[in-house]
């Protein structure tokens, strides 16, 4: 994976944390800090565009619409177990 070194401002606190960081394991965290707040604002995203969409209704799923429905399709023990 070919990698860029980019400059960013940053807040003064949010600095001296990031230094208490081993020199090794800042930008590992860095981007793993980046990836899950991208990953969370396209998931946002994604959300507010289906909000307004049909994503699930009794014509599709005739055999799964009152809650004995759903508790025969998923077994007691993996309701249990998670």
């Amino acid at each position: 994976m070919a990698v860029e070194k980019v400059t960013f401002t940053l807040p003064e606190e949010l600095v001296r944390r990031l230094a208490k960081v081993p020199a090794g394991q800042r930008s590992m965290l860095v981007k793993q800090a980046v990836e899950k707040e991208l990953d969370r604002q396209a998931a946002v995203a994604t959300l507010k565009r289906m909000k307004s969409k049909t994503i699930w209704n009794e014509k599709n799923h005739p055999n799964l619409v009152t809650p004995d429905d759903f508790a025969r399709y998923r077994p007691i023990k993996s309701r249990l177990t998670g």
